[in-house]
């Protein structure tokens, strides 16, 4: 771990290089630029709003649908967009791993990188929805910063398991956005962990965005501290899932280049 923080340090000047290089590509040949990032899950929202608030009637924790489904939507898009991205980091980007000699580590971290500032982006869309409906966080709003961290920790650990995996058994890949999609309806997303039977709250809090997710809205729209049993095990599995990946990816990442 020591050693690989040492060479984090030394490629830090490549990691930020790289996560710029990405961030103006995705966005070059678009009009609208990084506009996108706000726009995106603003008319997803929309949309999900109408069929979830005046169709399904989704009981939406007292507070108005659009802002509910918002601030669990886009914690989860930086979950998913980070994991959903993972299995081709090393994969596309065999030519360089091929020539150059580098910690091939700092590919994850510069795409976790990316997808952060993406997140940030992000939230645009629910400052304005914060305004819209004069909302104002309160003083829990600080509780913000280590639950990213958590849910930062929980991502890199899958980015390293299955980036580094997907370079051997390449179905990771394919899997990978299935299983995301069917996670996204096993999450509170749009629905509140709290409006569900307890039988089922045992078990959904074994999802470890669950916690995460709640916490974001218990901070947010309730200015309360996060219930503490579902991020107790969201920071044990994470830390797991950390160590996992971490593990896995250092001892596969040696023969990434004659693999590829």
């Amino acid at each position: 771990m020591v050693y690989s923080l040492k060479q984090l340090a030394e490629h830090k000047g490549f990691i930020l290089a790289l996560a710029k290089r990405e961030l103006d590509a995705k966005y070059k040949q678009s009009f609208l630029g990084k506009l996108w990032i706000v726009i995106q899950p603003f008319m997803f929202m929309l949309i999900l709003t109408i069929v979830f608030s005046k169709f399904a009637r989704l009981p939406s924790e007292g507070v108005p649908y659009a802002l509910f489904f918002l601030t669990a939507l886009l914690p989860w898009n930086f979950f998913t967009n980070a994991v959903g991205s993972a299995p081709n980091i090393i994969v596309g980007q065999t030519g360089l791993i091929k020539q150059r000699a580098f910690y091939r580590l700092s590919l994850v971290i510069n795409r976790l990188l990316t997808e952060s500032v993406n997140y940030f982006y992000s939230l645009i869309s629910l400052v304005i929805l914060f305004i819209y409906f004069q909302i104002t966080p309160s003083w829990t709003f600080v509780m913000v910063i280590p639950l990213f961290i958590l849910q930062a920790i929980l991502i890199m650990g899958f980015m390293m398991l299955l980036s580094s995996l997907n370079v051997y058994v390449r179905d990771i890949g394919l899997a990978t956005p299935i299983i995301t999609r069917l996670w996204f309806y096993l999450s509170p997303v749009i629905y509140s962990y709290h409006s569900i039977g307890e039988e089922y709250q045992k078990w959904l809090i074994l999802n470890p965005m669950t916690g995460i997710l709640d916490g974001y809205r218990r901070i947010l729209l309730h200015g309360e501290m996060p219930d503490i049993m579902p991020l107790i095990y969201t920071l044990g599995f994470s830390l797991v899932i950390f160590v996992v990946g971490f593990t896995v990816f250092n001892k596969l990442e040696k023969k990434f280049a004659d693999v590829l």
